[in-house]
């Protein structure tokens, strides 16, 4: 089996922290477009610290004034973050949130994106991210894309997603907004996921049908390319989790919030980023072009009702994408 990183200098190591930062000024720069003077907070994990010395230093570079808050890793993805946290991301210009669990789903993005803030997660993100993969992307590009095909999703009534692996959900998604985390995020009150650059939507709680064959990753236990998992869904929830130990790790977490919530079926989603890694980082794998993926728990912070204690993500190949019975996107090429 291939190494699945293409630079060989890049292991599972601290990467240069010059190397760091031609990605972080891209992301500070191009991506956030930072303004003289604007507050930049940068919340991370205590595992994340390098990463956000090295976005702190481009946010100063670019003008900005920059705020770094560190917390003791959360333990789940979508768990609530300290109160301060909250706090520092609410008051921002613009937030960054490198971390080991994801804070898509939590009371800290939500408020700084309703204070008119703009920003960005990167969950499980490497300090290797900010050097190669998705960030070499050309991210005006990718928003492109997303808001051609998110300007059919936005219209439609019914979604369906589709993989050869076996993947096949349909749920209803009238009047549910398009959550365009192009990997752009300039105005007050977008957001992004960093490297990743992707479209999601969050179903009508209790529309979701169907069956999902992660073949590329569980968010939180890792690659699944050799220990595929199955997630069948009824009425918009899981219902069943079968396929080894990756199948016993979800179906753990899930019970272990013990909160029906946790099973709600959460999200639709398309990867639009060429540039990203395959099984290289959780991101990556989220943004890939020709991925696709399912969240799973809450959705209140993508257009739902739903707040459940977690957000995982279950992540798989050749996607195809259908809005009211028209293919719009296969396997990464663009029908529209």
């Amino acid at each position: 089996m291939s190494w699945p990183i293409k630079h060989f200098h890049y292991i599972p190591s601290p990467s240069s922290f010059i190397e760091m930062m031609p990605g972080a000024m891209k992301a500070v720069k191009q991506c956030a477009g930072v303004k003289e003077g604007e507050h930049v907070v940068i919340a991370c994990d205590t595992n994340k610290i390098r990463l956000a010395e090295a976005i702190a230093a481009a946010a100063y570079a670019a003008g900005g004034i920059p705020t770094i808050t560190a917390f003791p890793p959360t333990g789940a993805h979508g768990a609530q973050v300290p109160k301060p946290v909250v706090g520092a991301c609410a008051q921002s210009d613009v937030f960054f949130l490198p971390t080991t669990w994801s804070m898509t789903h939590t009371d800290a993005r939500i408020e700084a994106i309703k204070n008119g803030a703009r920003g960005t997660t990167m969950c499980e993100v490497t300090e290797d991210c900010l050097c190669t993969g998705g960030i070499l992307a050309d991210y005006e590009q990718n928003d492109r894309v997303g808001r051609k095909l998110g300007a059919i999703i936005a219209a439609g009534n019914t979604i369906r997603m589709t993989s050869p692996a076996g993947t096949d959900l349909t749920a209803k998604i009238t009047d549910r907004p398009v959550q365009y985390e192009t990997g752009l995020f300039r105005e007050p009150g977008q957001f992004a996921a960093l490297p990743n650059s992707e479209l999601n939507i969050s179903p009508t709680e209790g529309t979701t049908e169907g069956v999902i064959i992660g073949d590329v990753r569980l968010m939180g236990y890792g690659v699944l390319r050799d220990e595929p998992i199955t997630i069948e869904v009824k009425s918009g929830e899981v219902v069943k989790v079968s396929g080894g130990k990756a199948a016993d790790y979800l179906n753990e977490t899930l019970k272990s919030f013990n909160d029906k919530a946790a099973y709600n079926l959460a999200e639709f989603a398309v990867g639009l980023n060429p540039c990203c890694r395959a099984y290289a980082t959780n991101l990556e794998d989220l943004g890939k072009l020709g991925f696709g993926h399912h969240g799973i728990g809450s959705n209140y912070a993508i257009g739902g009702n739903v707040a459940a204690p977690c957000h995982i993500d279950v992540i798989y190949s050749e996607a195809t994408l259908e809005i009211d019975g028209r293919k719009i996107l296969e396997s990464g090429n663009i029908l529209v």
